[in-house]
């Protein structure tokens, strides 16, 4: 006899299929459909949902096809025995990630539609020094689609933001030069610069994005060959530079023969999002153009994809990709197929964007009861304590209840900051309740650091 299992597919969108499909793996995660259960008959589901039987088929056969099922000849189909639940149920709140929704499902599927082209799997096991025209062409029309202009061979891949970030110091300064940055921002950058001998200057941060006095009086006085910015979601500051900021950068970037590294990986809502500074550089001629953009898909879909990609203008394009292949003959053409068909996928996004906006707001709700001066944008927030509490008092007791976040220490900033990131692997029940630890948390240590005082 089948499971007595009737989802609400009104929680899912796309094909009604895909929808029962996407259901049944939330239900198996969840655990509400168990080891060795079986599935309903695929026509008292049908009947009881109000779908055709054909759909209910169709989805069985892609949980199948996603390893979740097995179907039984003349049985049914049942769940695996596997446990699909996630094994780290740590509340970890300090390292950037989306929350984990479909992409096992897209991933999934797109290894499925790769796997059934054995002609192009021969294709992408070659070598291939130079990225493969289609790829770069796929990945050009994406980003037209979120009116990011470029031509499309000007888009260089990398395993991941780090390597574009390093590749591009590596390949247009050399060691004791000078590269200014934001004076809180992206460890990684000064571990690349560390590497490559080259000297950060950091430039201060106003409400607005940079310095802009200080930030002129810097290129004249120090020389640089590169500027590193986080623009549209300031790392960790959550700042967004604004129109008139982002014009004045290329101008005296530009004026000075500076080139700017515009990091656009951190991941924001669509209605947080505006267009990169590389777009404003484009209205250049192709000799003062200054920006070289910098993104990738680990905080739009999953950190363990390395997908990173660069637009480069096109003459300095040749010492970064010089800079590439010194530390890897090629990047992947196996690794961006996937990533082609990931972001071809019209369920890329699922329902995640919803997610992070009810997480975010019950994040805000928290800081709003705190009564902390904080700034939120995408999957990240940065919350300011009162004094006398410190940054180290909360991260430490956080960390002896399972709850990970940042200090502002680990940004160069000592204003005594923490950063909380939204996206960690848990359901919404459980992210209410780790945020709830939190709030009681910082309740609990500011009264006992009061009495102390």
């Amino acid at each position: 006899m089948g499971t007595i299992w009737s989802p609400n597919l009104e929680n899912y969108t796309g094909a009604k299929y895909s929808r029962l499909a996407q259901a049944a793996e939330d239900a198996i995660k969840s655990g509400e459909l168990t080891a060795h259960a079986k599935l309903p008959p695929q026509r008292l589901l049908a009947d009881k949902l109000g779908i055709t039987v054909g759909t209910v088929t169709r989805a069985y056969a892609l949980l199948e096809q996603r390893g979740y099922v097995q179907a039984k000849v003349g049985a049914g189909t049942f769940v695996k025995s596997s446990d699909f639940r996630a094994t780290d149920q740590k509340a970890n709140f300090a390292t950037c990630q989306q929350p984990f929704t479909n992409q096992t499902a897209v991933l999934s599927d797109a290894l499925n539609q790769l796997a059934k082209t054995p002609q192009r799997l021969t294709q992408l096991m070659q070598y291939h020094a130079e990225p493969l025209s289609e790829h770069q062409l796929k990945f050009s029309q994406w980003l037209h689609r979120r009116n990011i202009p470029q031509m499309s061979e000007q888009i260089v891949f990398t395993h991941g933001g780090q390597q574009g970030l390093f590749s591009i110091l590596n390949g247009l300064m050399q060691a004791g030069e000078s590269l200014l940055c934001e004076a809180s921002c992206y460890p990684g950058i000064h571990v690349a610069a560390e590497q490559l001998g080259l000297k950060t200057i950091p430039v201060s941060l106003t409400d607005e994005g940079l310095n802009l006095a200080e930030l002129e009086q810097k290129m004249v006085q120090c020389k640089p060959k590169v500027l590193y910015l986080t623009p549209n979601n300031q790392n960790p500051t959550c700042i967004q530079y604004s129109a008139a900021q982002r014009e004045a950068i290329i101008t005296l970037a530009r004026s000075n023969q500076v080139v700017i590294i515009e990091d656009d990986v951190n991941y924001c809502l669509p209605n947080e999002w505006h267009t990169p500074m590389w777009s404003l550089d484009q209205t250049a001629n192709e000799d003062q153009q200054c920006v070289i953009y910098l993104s990738s898909l680990s905080k739009m879909f999953c950190g363990g994809l390395r997908q990173g990609f660069l637009l480069i203008p096109s003459r300095i394009i040749g010492p970064v990709k010089k800079a590439i292949y010194s530390q890897c003959w090629m990047v992947s053409p196996l690794n961006t197929e996937l990533a082609c068909l990931i972001i071809e996928n019209n369920d890329f996004m699922g329902q995640r964007e919803q997610l992070i906006a009810n997480r975010q707001a019950l994040c805000i709700a928290m800081g709003e009861r705190l009564q902390l001066k904080q700034t939120w944008r995408g999957l990240n927030g940065w919350l300011q304590l009162k004094a006398p509490l410190k940054a180290h008092h909360v991260v430490t007791a956080l960390a002896q209840k399972g709850i990970l976040i940042r200090n502002g220490d680990d940004f160069n900033n000592h204003d005594n900051f923490i950063r909380l990131s939204t996206g960690a692997a848990l359901d919404e029940q459980q992210f209410s309740q780790q945020l709830n630890i939190i709030e009681s948390t910082i309740r609990q240590l500011k009264q006992s650091a009061y009495s102390v005082v």
